[in-house]
């Protein structure tokens, strides 16, 4: 089996279940057994979250130098800076939306952000994590089959995350949604 296929399986499987544990139809359940014993779903979730990414990360980093460049771009410096800016981003968008609620060490509170990072894009955790992952200085085949399969993971994961949010806040978040960008932030 080939590299590619074998790293979208496995990328594939960790979609899969990420997917399947953060539907609100698994969470309900889960939480109706783990709620009783003071267990919160968010920081069961966030454990196992990362777990099951090893398998294609590992994967990843130990077949990546196999496979051709694809493409090779000097200017690293200008690079490092959208990569830190990515991570600044993401890193930003955790903090004001509420880190430990976001990692579940605390419980979350319903409340639709809409200020500060929110104010220019609506989803900037996604945008900075994209601006991350793309910002190499050297891409492999390997690399761009895992950005691109990383990237529609993204667009699926906001599709999901409108759904849930158009659920909670009605029309509070369709109002949101009309004026303000999902990924491209407006800089004015």
């Amino acid at each position: 089996m080939s590299v590619y296929v074998t790293l979208s399986l496995l990328f594939g499987l960790f979609a899969l279940v990420h997917s399947l544990t953060a539907a609100n139809f698994f969470k309900r359940r889960v939480e109706a057994v783990l709620k009783p014993r003071g267990v919160r779903y968010r920081l069961l979730y966030t454990i196992l979250s990362f777990p099951t990414a090893l398998p294609f990360a590992a994967y990843w980093l130990m077949k990546r130098g196999e496979t051709p460049v694809l493409l090779s771009l000097a200017g690293f410096a200008a690079l490092l800076l959208v990569k830190l800016a990515g991570a600044a981003i993401l890193a930003a968008s955790l903090i004001q939306t509420g880190a430990a609620e976001f990692l579940g060490l605390k419980p979350e509170q319903k409340r639709l952000v809409t200020s500060g990072l929110y104010a220019k894009v609506r989803h900037p955790m996604y945008l900075g994590a994209i601006l991350f992952i793309w910002a190499s200085p050297e891409i492999r085949s390997l690399d761009a089959l895992l950005y691109l399969l990383a990237t529609l993971y993204f667009a699926f994961g906001i599709y999901m995350e409108e759904r849930r949010l158009r659920e909670e806040f009605g029309e509070a978040y369709q109002s949101y949604c009309s004026r303000m960008p999902a990924i491209i932030p407006r800089l004015r």
